[in-house]
């Protein structure tokens, strides 16, 4: 059964949940005489797309352990970290491949998670007797739900982007959580202007002023969005806060660092904020944070956002800094309206805005920085160029199931022994294992036959000239290739502009990656981290494939693990003759984690939870065997040695714990 975005489906004894729209599926095992029914969502406190309702003694949900527990009337009990007992009018609300709420009306109620506790199974919970259960699920994947037209006019744009906060889903400070913010309505440019029906500037009480001028009003467009600003004209930009305060912004790089500055230091302290809403879940933020403010966080819940922000300002952007994150991607833009038309795809996610006449980044893109999406098609390395084709695909991409993943390197023979066939699959919970296919050379009908496979990388280690693939009989042109669902393309590429490949667009749905020199080791290394879900730029960095171009949406992944994540990123540094300190990267959604929060769960770990994007640091050093015992769990582990004239012994591992 279907709802659209998702979709139920029951057969012997198990419950499947599709997110139709993102790819990801959940198993539900129930009582095999079970069925189900359709069910409003207002069984739940939070939107759900579709919901069903069934009668069963136990239901256990399969890689769904990252879950919250809280009762109807707003109590929350915490995260599932182990047994519990509860009675009935609980929620179970779980973030794996499928966003889940289990809701179960009455009682008792007895829980637990299978398997190890630091990489558990399932989370399953027991019922005395047959008890009503209703199942809720949210696709994690958003489109806009309505496009706006507009002239070139800046009037119009400041019109356009003042209607934005239109995808809010509720004006509290829970719309710092991602799931909350929903996908803005699109943008384009035509002969005559039109707001759909539905569409409205929400009523906030914060109003964004700027020139009258196209680069200016993009700039503002994530203050316009997140915190539901009108943006109306004024002889300089400012941020006006009911009739009570207002906030000069500066202009051009000035006004853009403002925007980031605000964006940040409100995501965090609505982060502080809604603790005393769905989730008071542990922070390390708040701890930090809490005592060094002149306002009680959870006071704040039910202010208006202009009420919010005034507090908020009487707050150092120097205080709240250190506990923001680390921001995944700038979108740099023409100053034009054309490129107004990127803007909802950049802020579906939080990025944020840049504008220069060349809409080339100002600082020096490396690989280690947030990624930089730009409009202008002959971006600088570790930049990724982002035409209206690839914005198209990128916004319909539909994840492969990891387990279900194969990739194919065209240009070597098989190796012996396979080291791709050998890596360590098993530790990342794949339910399968990927594959590879190697061809030394290929017909231009045999590439056009291969490309129209699903794989979900490819890397062409032949000849790429700028008129397409050269094959064993002459070339494939970009515009006469298939169409298909390949995630992503790699190939060696000399030129400055990447404008020939936007045909590549037809066949990839995420990016293309191209740079003057890939070696087979490189790319094998960046097929394995997007066989565990990792996106494309962090696969990338992590192969350590330098002066690297993108074209396309580099922050996606190709594949998703059933559990719902990619794996973390745990960074080793040796302390001592047996010691080492181990810190995470706690990004495990990199598309879109902005207001996340997330918890390294492993034997001995940090307390509390952090926003993602951020860094968390085990309190106490490791020995050799605790390190070792940590290795066998679910993460990618770097390892950084300091001076080795300290005497220390060698360290047990002197490579990437992934690949094998």
């Amino acid at each position: 059964m279907s709802n659209g975005a998702v979709s139920f489906s029951l057969a012997d004894g198990v419950l499947t949940v599709r997110d139709e729209a993102g790819g990801g599926e959940l198993s539900l095992e129930v009582d095999e005489g079970a069925s189900t029914t359709p069910a409003t969502g207002a069984w739940f406190d939070v939107p759900v797309d579709g919901a069903v309702s069934l009668e069963t003694t136990a239901i256990e949900m399969r890689n769904a352990t990252s879950a919250q527990l809280r009762s109807d009337d707003g109590e929350h009990y915490g995260s599932v970290d182990g047994a519990f007992e509860l009675s009935g009018g609980v929620y179970a609300d779980v973030s794996a491949a499928v966003k889940l709420l289990v809701y179960v009306e009455e009682g008792p109620i007895e829980g637990r998670l299978v398997g190890d506790p630091n990489n558990p199974d399932s989370l399953l919970l027991t019922f005395e007797e047959p008890t009503r259960v209703v199942v809720g699920a949210r696709s994690f994947h958003e489109t806009p739900v309505a496009t706006m037209t507009i002239r070139d006019d800046p009037a119009d744009l400041m019109t356009a982007v003042s209607h934005l906060g239109s995808s809010i889903k509720e004006w509290s400070a829970e719309r710092s959580w991602p799931t909350l913010r929903g996908h803005p309505p699109g943008i384009e440019v035509g002969d005559e202007r039109h707001i759909p029906d539905g569409l409205s500037i929400p009523d906030t009480e914060v109003t964004v002023g700027v020139p009258l001028d196209v680069a200016d009003v993009l700039r503002v467009a994530p203050l316009a969005h997140y915190f539901g600003a009108e943006v109306v004209p004024a002889d300089r930009a400012e941020l006006r806060l009911g009739s009570q305060h207002v906030e000069a912004l500066g202009s051009g790089a000035e006004l853009e660092q403002s925007v980031d500055d605000l964006l940040a230091h409100a995501l965090v302290l609505d982060s502080l904020v809604r603790i005393g809403g769905y989730y008071s879940l542990p922070r390390y933020e708040y701890e930090e944070l809490a005592p060094e403010l002149p306002f009680y966080p959870p006071e704040l819940y039910d202010e208006p956002v202009h009420r919010q922000l005034l507090e908020y300002l009487e707050v150092s952007v120097d205080t709240v800094a250190p506990y923001a994150p680390d921001w995944p991607a700038v979108g740099t833009l023409h100053p034009t309206i054309d490129d107004a038309e990127t803007l909802p795809y950049l802020l579906n996610t939080l990025s944020r805005v840049h504008v220069t006449e060349d809409a080339t980044p100002r600082d020096p893109a490396t690989l280690h920085k947030p990624i930089d999406i730009s409009t202008n098609l002959s971006p600088p390395p570790h930049v990724a160029a982002f035409p209206p084709a690839a914005r198209e695909r990128a916004t319909g991409h539909e994840e492969q199931a990891a387990g279900d993943a194969s990739v194919l390197f065209v240009g070597w023979d098989r190796p012996e022994p396979d080291s791709f066939a050998r890596a360590d699959w098993g530790r990342f919970r794949l339910e399968g294992v990927p594959t590879a296919t190697y061809r030394r050379s290929v017909t231009r009908t045999e590439l056009r036959s291969l490309l129209a496979e699903p794989y979900a990388y490819v890397h062409y280690g032949n000849r790429v000239s700028a008129d397409g693939f050269v094959c064993s009989d002459g070339v494939l042109a970009f515009d006469d290739l298939p169409d298909g669902t390949a995630g992503a393309i790699s190939f060696q590429w000399d030129r400055p502009t990447v404008a020939p490949l936007t045909g590549l667009f037809d066949t990839v749905s995420v990016a293309c990656l191209s740079a003057e020199s890939l070696r087979y080791d490189t790319t094998r290394a960046l097929a394995a981290y997007l066989m565990v879900g990792r996106s494309v730029a962090s696969s990338a960095r992590l192969a350590g494939a330098d002066e690297t171009r993108f074209v396309g949406d580099p922050t996606l992944s190709v594949t998703r693990r059933p559990i719902g994540h990619c794996p973390p990123i745990f960074h080793v540094e040796r302390s001592g003759a047996d010691e080492y300190q181990l810190s995470v990267e706690l990004d495990t959604d990199e598309h879109d984690p902005l207001g996340r929060v997330m918890w390294a769960r492993f034997e001995n770990g940090p307390d509390g939870h952090r926003l993602a994007g951020t860094h968390d640091r085990l309190g106490h050093p490791l020995s050799a065997a605790e390190l070792e015992h940590l290795l066998d769990s679910d993460g990618i582990f770097r390892f950084g040695w300091g001076p080795t004239s300290n005497g220390l012994p060698d360290p047990p591992i002197l490579k990437d714990y992934l690949p094998e």
